[in-house]
């Protein structure tokens, strides 16, 4: 689940040049301020006020489960496979049926689509977004349904981050988050990732 402190002190970061207007608005530029996950109107704000490039910048540095056992196993996973390309991992990702299966596209970038909870239930597209199933989400859906595809451009951040960080441990690369786009209501989101050198 995304954690509103620390995008806070993501966006508060000098080199990714924030505007103070933009900090002022949501209340980053007050030390006190500790933001809700569940102040729904401020991920709609963030998606609203910052440009593709800084949401891109924001959202890549976000993601829980980026330690502990995850990290052992997509480590381990890299390891045993090094020296194999980048095809050849990902044509292996995909026998072992990977939750999170990455597309490498004709331009050398890459592509993940995640299915997200929808109200009712989950997309079989490849894995559901457990932190939206909750009545707080749902109250707000029913509210604002003008908001949803706002809201989700940057929730999905925590989603991102941390297969951005697994993924670079298993196909030995680094890698940046390019594009997000939230689809059809709730159903889908579709990550773009550049491949900018190997690790």
């Amino acid at each position: 689940m995304p954690n509103p402190n620390e995008i806070k002190k993501t966006m508060l970061m000098k080199n990714l040049n924030i505007p103070q207007d933009v900090l002022i608005e949501l209340g980053f530029d007050a030390p006190e301020y500790k933001p809700r996950h569940e102040n729904f109107e401020m991920f709609v704000k963030m998606n609203d006020m910052l440009t593709t490039e800084q949401k891109c910048a924001v959202m890549e540095r976000q993601g829980c489960h980026k330690a502990g056992l995850y990290d052992k196993e997509s480590k381990e996973w890299g390891e045993k496979h090094n020296g194999k390309t980048i095809v050849e991992k990902l044509e292996i990702m995909s026998s072992e049926g990977n939750h999170f299966m990455p597309v490498l596209n004709g331009d050398g970038t890459l592509s993940m689509t995640i299915g997200c909870y929808d109200g009712d239930n989950f997309d079989s597209i490849s894995h559901g977004c457990h932190c939206l199933n909750g009545d707080k989400f749902n109250t707000f859906v029913e509210k604002h349904p003008d908001k949803v595809f706002s809201f989700r451009q940057m929730w999905c951040g925590c989603c991102l981050g941390h297969q951005k960080h697994h993924l670079q441990n298993k196909l030995g690369v680094k890698l940046r988050l390019k594009s997000v786009d939230a689809r059809e209501k709730m159903q889908k989101c579709v990550y773009v990732y550049e491949i900018t050198a190997q690790r």
